[in-house]
């Protein structure tokens, strides 16, 4: 049986995930030897398309070719990126060269070609921007299986480690985008309760933060217009990037300039950075309590939290959903993979049952019956239900 792939597909980083021999579920390794994958893309003169950490690079050097975070106008026909060769490229396209790089490099670890895929989607996807995601992976020259939430596939993942019956709440803050989804998951039964999302919220309007306020450090010191389109910016968005990487771990960080012969020193300080962010945070909060009040939940009805996304590794944000629900939530969830891995469990559970073949071990299957829901539009919390889940 040909070996199927979970694809978290990520506003700002993607990564894929297999179900092994033995039936452990494992996130992949690129050829970079990195297990993420930036979801950028770079159109070059020649025609040479580049996807990944090379195009990310590019973005200092080459910004109007450069295209970021399509996630979020998937689903948008009027939407287009042009590229200074002539180019004009949709998301479903954008987003198939990097479904087909992900693919690709899953293959070369998995030493077997990939066909068949199931893709992850946020859980406040509507139903246009599901079907351009199902588009961009025909588009891939994939069969995909399935399409299923982020946090559905993060309640698989824990289910499939012998969780439950517990009812979850997945506080998911990618890089591009924030959904906040309570799941039941009991025995065979994994069911989404009710999800609400924003996607114009996420890492990289944290990083806007930090670009706001070094541009204006320097700008006060006469220096250069670092918010200026074209490298100036590049470079200040991948540097403020780090800075906040920097801010989670240490209470403060400098940042380095130069220009004409000129060097500016800006220092960042935890404190200052928490202050900015605090209107931001505010957003997920208000989500957060409108998701419970949609389920008929109490905090105490919450049995656990599962933060996931790279972003909910800045110590604001724990603080502020530890201090909104009065309990430390669980860390045993690696934020960045267990989207990839609840996939990957899907995936192969799907050719299994395809095949109609017994599955190799517990931690293969995911529960029998996942109903997802579909909201209808941005912003809404509860939507059908696809007959027979999913």
């Amino acid at each position: 049986m040909a070996q199927a792939i979970g694809i978290d597909l990520g506003t700002t980083y993607s990564a894929t995930a297999a179900v092994r021999p033995g039936g452990v579920p494992e996130v992949l390794w690129n050829r970079e030897g990195d297990r993420l994958t930036p979801s950028v893309v770079l159109f070059q003169e020649s025609g040479r398309v580049l996807v990944g950490k090379n195009a990310k690079h590019a973005t200092k050097n080459a910004p109007e070719d450069c295209v970021e975070s399509v996630k979020r106008w998937m689903g948008d026909p009027g939407w287009v990126f042009a590229d200074s060769h002539g180019g004009v490229h949709g998301a479903e396209e954008i987003t198939g060269l990097i479904l087909r790089r992900l693919a690709e490099d899953a293959a070369e670890t998995l030493g077997e070609p990939v066909g068949d895929v199931v893709i992850t989607v946020p859980a406040h996807f509507d139903d246009a921007r599901r079907k351009a995601t199902q588009d961009a992976g025909e588009i891939a020259g994939l069969n995909v299986l399935r399409l299923i939430s982020e946090p559905a596939a993060v309640g698989i993942a824990f289910a499939a480690a012998g969780a439950g019956p517990e009812t979850l709440m997945v506080y998911d803050l990618g890089g591009g985008r924030f959904d906040v989804t309570v799941l039941r998951v009991d025995g065979d039964d994994l069911t989404v309760v009710a999800t609400a999302g924003d996607r114009d919220l996420g890492g990289s309007d944290f990083d806007t933060l930090l670009m706001t306020y070094v541009a204006a450090e320097v700008s006060a010191r006469r220096g250069p217009d670092l918010l200026d389109e074209g490298r100036h910016q590049a470079g200040l968005r991948e540097r403020c990037e780090q800075a906040k990487y920097a801010l989670s771990r240490t209470d403060q960080t400098r940042l380095f300039f130069s220009d004409a012969g000129r060097s500016y020193t800006v220092e960042v300080t935890r404190e200052r950075f928490e202050q900015m962010a605090e209107d931001l945070l505010g957003r997920t909060s208000v989500i957060t309590e409108q998701v419970l009040e949609e389920a008929g939940l109490s905090w105490a009805d919450v049995d656990r939290i599962l933060l996931v996304g790279g972003s909910t590794r800045m110590p604001m944000v724990r603080r502020r959903i530890e201090r909104q629900s009065g309990k430390v939530p669980d860390m045993t969830v690696n934020p960045d993979e267990a989207v990839a891995v609840g996939a990957a469990i899907l995936a192969t559970a799907e050719m299994t049952r395809m095949a109609g073949l017994r599955g190799d071990t517990p931690v293969t299957s995911p529960p029998r019956t996942v109903r997802d829901v579909t909201p209808a539009r941005k912003g809404s919390i509860a939507g059908r239900r696809p007959p027979g889940g999913g």
